[in-house]
């Protein structure tokens, strides 16, 4: 993954997490909502980056797995 790739997909992630804080400012519950919502992003950020930079037996595995898993419970999918 190059450096280029890596820098847009911050960028867009910080674009979007401001995006939702000014929507949600005004909101009770606000800061759970950002917190998710970030957790989220993070997530799918970190699941993009390890399918590009392919398989591998190591830590980064155990950390995408526990991903995967986390955001299949988060989102109702586990069962």
């Amino acid at each position: 993954m190059s450096h280029r790739i890596a820098a847009t997909l911050t960028v867009a992630l910080h674009q979007h997490v401001a995006r939702a804080r000014r929507a949600l400012a005004a909101e009770d519950g606000q800061g759970t909502v950002e917190y998710a919502g970030l957790a989220m992003a993070i997530g799918v950020l970190l699941l993009a980056v390890g399918s590009v930079l392919g398989k591998d037996h190591g830590i980064g595995s155990i950390i995408t797995g526990a991903i995967k898993s986390a955001l299949e419970q988060a989102s109702g999918g586990a069962k």
